[in-house]
């Protein structure tokens, strides 16, 4: 674009916002184009996975590439800001005769960026998109009868995202944290998904007490994975660990005393005041020893209990994520899109 802009010069001073404002346009229409190119890679690819062996690499790139196109739109912002900014002061009558000002150039390359964002955020849904496809069927066991009797599902989950990781590490960091977010949100939420369905309901204490502990280790062993993986030293923006509220519903679930229950639920819903009401009876419905409608009750309660207390944004981002998906696609929601553009602009060079 710096070439453009001194091209424009030798012609006239007066029609370089234009010729800005022009470039700004086409740069418009090719990340639209290159979304739609790599948009129709993806949908071949999962038509048939075995023909397309670099898909990983190839759209890591391209999402590597597109922050690139983000940190060169923030620079070539700041020199527009910069090289225009007393053009109407100085010259009142030039700015008079130009249809393009400085501030219509500047909210078109904001719109720009935020064009590139999403794409961002498409190429890594992507990414995450091949991974649960393989994790799919193992999700699919998570807190299910099968999963109570014992089986490798968590397991084979972690060594899954593992195994991924060895290619997602070459993504630049702001990207590879929001990629790794958003698989934390998709495992804990097949748990929440999972109880909110009543894919698992309990006929003894013993029972529900195993799967407490069964989703006490799984935390446990999810936690660590998460920890591991986000622990490197190119990583600098925050990553909130959601995986403690798998453990939370364990307590509930194996909680012997009922007496108690209020108070261990009210403890619950005191670390997550936004957890959906809903959600929260089907957890105490799923124990052998509480009705439908006493659940409902208790939750109603509990929830104007710790109405006032405030709310965890990242734990609210993780419940809507679960709320807005169906059985057979994952949404992602607004706020890690917002999330994943804050993590690039902490991320990108400052110059």
């Amino acid at each position: 674009m710096d070439c453009t802009v001194t091209l424009a010069k030798e012609v006239s001073v007066e029609v370089i916002p234009n010729v800005i404002n022009l470039t700004i346009e086409e740069f418009f229409i090719f990340a639209n184009n290159y979304k739609d190119a790599f948009t129709d890679y993806r949908n071949k690819y999962f038509e048939n996975r075995s023909k397309f062996r670099e898909f990983t690499s190839t759209m890591i790139a391209i999402a590597n590439n597109l922050q690139t196109c983000i940190e060169s739109t923030d620079k070539y912002m700041q020199q527009v800001r910069l090289s225009m900014e007393n053009d109407e002061q100085q010259d009142s009558g030039v700015a008079g005769r130009r249809s393009v000002g400085r501030q219509q150039i500047i909210d078109n390359i904001e719109r720009l960026n935020n064009r590139w964002s999403k794409a961002v955020s498409v190429a890594v849904n992507f990414l995450r998109d091949e991974i649960c496809e393989d994790l799919s069927p193992h999700l699919a066991e998570l807190f299910s009868r099968k999963w109570l009797v014992g089986c490798s599902a968590p397991e084979t989950i972690c060594m899954t995202v593992q195994d991924y990781y060895a290619d997602h590490r070459h993504l630049r960091p702001a990207t590879r944290c929001a990629l790794l977010m958003d698989l934390q949100f998709r495992i804990v939420g097949e748990y929440l998904k999972a109880i909110d369905s009543r894919r698992l309901t309990f006929a003894t204490y013993e029972e529900r007490a195993a799967a407490g502990s069964r989703m006490k280790a799984d935390a446990v062993r999810l936690e660590a994975l998460f920890q591991q993986l986000r622990d490197t030293e190119d990583i600098s923006e925050p990553f909130t660990l959601v995986t403690s509220l798998i453990a939370s519903c364990g307590d509930v679930l194996s909680l012997r005393d009922k007496s108690l229950l209020t108070l261990e639920v009210t403890t619950f819903s005191r670390k997550c005041p936004n957890i959906p009401k809903d959600l929260l009876a089907a957890l105490l419905a799923c124990r052998d020893d509480v009705s439908r409608s006493e659940a409902k009750s208790m939750a109603e309660d509990v929830m104007n209990h710790v109405q006032l207390y405030p709310k965890d944004r990242v734990f609210g981002q993780l419940f809507a994520s679960v709320l807005d998906r169906n059985d057979s696609s994952w949404k992602p929601n607004l706020d890690m899109v917002n999330m994943l553009s804050s993590f690039m602009r902490r991320d990108s060079p400052q110059s």
